[in-house]
């Protein structure tokens, strides 16, 4: 059980609650639109203030997830004003306010060589980001039911077949875990150190439970 707290985070175990029940439950509220989509953009927003604050004394951060976590949240902002019908000129400002924070996150990154000129604690941080993670999760899941529908398991076994399943599972969805999952984590908590052989089990912990979510309790509750 230690071992397994060593692979598995809070976040993962979030993940898989979202992944293997609630998503299946809800039917995938998140690309729906209403209020739901207005948690989306509230999600995005609380992501947006946990990279940019730090920790005194923590690792530094790269430029590269952060640049990858901050333009996945100003996407997802964006396609929830799309979804909750918001006018042209909210959408216009936060156009705006990407293109500022988006120039004062490298500002920032900058000067402080990968730290943030705010401190606050890493639970603070971490809850913050939570919501997102939860739009994440339902994002990953969308697109590996894309593009691995269920009737692609049940289409038999042809070596085309095998080929397209194998493409997506060990091409496709890890590019979208490493955006979803890696990129985001490893912005909030820069100094917690995760072996590549600890991200490919939770990739396969991700994959395992979003399948169970969308092959056998989604038809359940469908």
């Amino acid at each position: 059980m230690r071992r397994l707290g060593r692979i598995l985070a809070v976040e993962d175990l979030l993940w898989a609650g979202w992944l293997a029940v609630l998503r299946p439950a809800s039917g995938g509220s998140f690309l729906e639109g209403g209020w739901v989509s207005g948690f989306l953009v509230l999600a995005a927003a609380g992501f947006w203030a946990a990279a940019l604050l730090g920790e005194r004394g923590q690792a530094r951060r790269t430029g590269g997830p952060l640049l990858m976590s901050l333009g996945l949240c100003a996407i997802m902002i964006d396609a929830g004003l799309k979804q909750v019908g918001a006018p042209i000129g909210l959408r216009m400002a936060h156009t705006i306010a990407v293109v500022v924070l988006g120039a004062g996150a490298a500002w920032q990154h900058q000067a402080t060589r990968g730290g943030a000129w705010l401190d606050a604690p890493r639970w603070l941080r971490r809850a913050l980001s939570w919501p997102f993670v939860m739009v994440l999760a339902d994002m990953f899941s969308g697109m590996l039911e894309a593009l691995a529908a269920p009737k692609a398991w049940s289409s038999g076994w042809t070596g085309e077949q095998c080929f397209s399943l194998g493409f997506v599972f060990l091409v496709a969805l890890p590019v979208v875990f490493a955006f979803f999952v890696v990129a985001p984590r490893t912005t909030v908590c820069p100094d917690v150190h995760v072996t590549t052989a600890t991200w490919s089990l939770r990739y396969l912990w991700a994959v395992a439970t979003a399948l169970f979510g969308t092959l056998v309790l989604g038809p359940l509750v469908a």
